[in-house]
């Protein structure tokens, strides 16, 4: 934990987003009355770029939020330990992914060991869980991959959309059981007209009803499919 107050943190990542966006971005937000006022909630969304994305939710959402982010695309020791370091302040999750370390061969910069995916897995769980068990807003990505990315993505379409990863639904159920209490979650869809200045559109889904689903694989095709309609992309029916 930091010692640095959090209305400071957040004013500060608030600025630093809204620099990174000038002349860059200009985001619409649709769908904002179905986020909490207060409480927690797991927002699941779309990952189409890989920095416009997280800013378009500093321009949406007005409540401190915490997204859970990958590390595995760093280049060397000075990049891993700033962003390490800027994530533990903020309070964002970090992730490995392990089939992007097999891609990169990795190792031969050593920024991680195989047994570092384990690690940072378990410390993202239990920091995932604590921040929704303490009333707040936590924004995940579950195809682990945007479309638009400096160092590589599967996708090869701009529409193309990879199914979620389940690890999220691990975070909800642990940090239910903590609270003692139901947490919404709410899908996210992204979209972008590109351009000399993107126009980022975020839209926000109501909670899913999650007790309609009768099993998790039902309940994740019913996230993506919402994700997908809230991003206008049109959804396979199951």
């Amino acid at each position: 934990m930091t010692s640095v107050p959090e209305f400071i943190i957040d004013k500060s990542m608030r600025l630093i987003a809204r620099y990174l966006a000038a002349g860059k971005l200009h985001t619409v937000a649709s769908g904002t009355e179905n986020l909490p006022t207060q409480g927690p909630a797991l927002i699941v969304a779309r990952h189409y770029h890989h920095l416009f994305d997280g800013l378009t939710f500093f321009a949406a959402v007005q409540r401190r939020f915490h997204i859970v982010v990958t590390l595995d695309w760093v280049q060397n020791r000075r990049t891993k330990f700033f962003m390490q370091a800027i994530n533990r302040m903020a309070r964002w999750p970090m992730l490995l992914r392990t089939d992007a370390l097999e891609r990169r061969g990795n190792l031969q910069p050593r920024l991680f060991s195989t047994g570092d995916v384990t690690r940072y897995q378990r410390r993202a769980l239990r920091e995932a869980v604590e921040l929704l068990v303490e009333g707040r807003i936590l924004v995940v990505f579950p195809e682990g991959y945007p479309n638009v990315d400096p160092t590589y993505t599967p996708k090869t379409e701009p529409d193309q959309f990879l199914p979620f990863k389940p690890g999220f639904l691990n975070i909800h159920r642990a940090a239910e059981t903590r609270l003692g209490a139901k947490i919404p979650i709410l899908p996210a869809g992204i979209r972008y007209e590109t351009g000399k200045i993107w126009q980022g559109y975020l839209a926000f889904g109501k909670a899913i009803d999650l007790a309609a689903a009768n099993n998790r694989d039902e309940l994740i095709a019913r996230l993506e499919n919402e994700t997908k309609g809230l991003s206008g992309i049109a959804a396979k029916l199951a």
